[in-house]
């Protein structure tokens, strides 16, 4: 089936599957709480979510973030804090694509779904990636593209991506790995050394607007993908 319209000028709704908890769920555990500054930010948080997934600007999803960041102590745990802000990037991400991005079947958007990275005899090993590009094969997902969010990248947090990608290329050498960030703390030959393993790296801040650049990138290897079929994985 041939690729059609890869960018949607529509804004379409997008089906939030996969992740257990959501940003919306963090929300609410706020605006439920007992404690009325709770109840106010989570509120105020409501109204900005609802605007960002509506509008997909990235402006509009950074002010979301500021606010969880700004009110880092009001939230809470550091685990509550990280997760929520981490999982909105995420979920940023997944609308994102599934809006601006049309897939030809049997691709599909996949978000903190599993796919397969090892089999031996009757063991196998299934790893979770932040948002992925792929079809479904039975539990899992075989990907074509995979995308690691990380709101601040920092060395810890790169040496993990490129763990879960060196696993990943091992068990399947073509697969796409994207990095996708907002704040970055990493020294430039890390970053260079990294791109042994990482595709693209696109950063989405207010400073540096990488968002059309992922996009494209992403609607040629699938335009790619559908021209020769047989050679997606030689695109770069």
């Amino acid at each position: 089936m041939k690729v059609i319209n890869l960018f949607c000028p529509e804004k379409a709704e997008a089906t939030l599957v996969s992740r257990i908890k959501k940003a919306i769920d963090y929300i609410n555990e706020l605006r439920s709480s007992n404690n009325p500054k709770k109840q106010l930010l989570g509120k105020a948080l409501a109204v900005q979510y609802a605007k960002w997934t509506k509008t997909l600007n990235l402006q509009d999803f950074l002010a979301f973030a500021k606010i969880i960041q700004d009110n880092k102590t009001e939230i809470g745990a550091a685990q509550f804090f990280g997760k929520f802000r981490a999982y909105a990037f995420e979920e940023y991400i997944y609308r994102l694509l599934q809006a601006k991005v049309r897939l030809s079947e049997p691709l599909q958007i996949f978000w903190g779904e599993k796919c397969l990275v090892w089999r031996k005899s009757e063991k196998e090993y299934a790893m979770e990636f932040d948002v992925a590009i792929g079809k479904k094969t039975n539990d899992f997902f075989e990907p074509k593209i995979v995308f690691d969010a990380k709101v601040e990248l920092d060395s810890a947090r790169l040496k993990t991506a490129l763990a879960s990608f060196a696993i990943l290329k091992r068990w399947n050498a073509e697969v796409k790995c994207l990095l996708v960030y907002v704040i970055k703390d990493v020294d430039s030959a890390f970053m260079e050394l990294a791109s042994y393993w990482v595709d693209e790296f696109f950063h989405l801040s207010l400073e540096k607007d990488e968002t059309r650049a992922l996009l494209d990138y992403v609607s040629k290897c699938l335009m790619f993908a559908a021209q020769f079929p047989h050679d997606f994985y030689s695109f770069s």
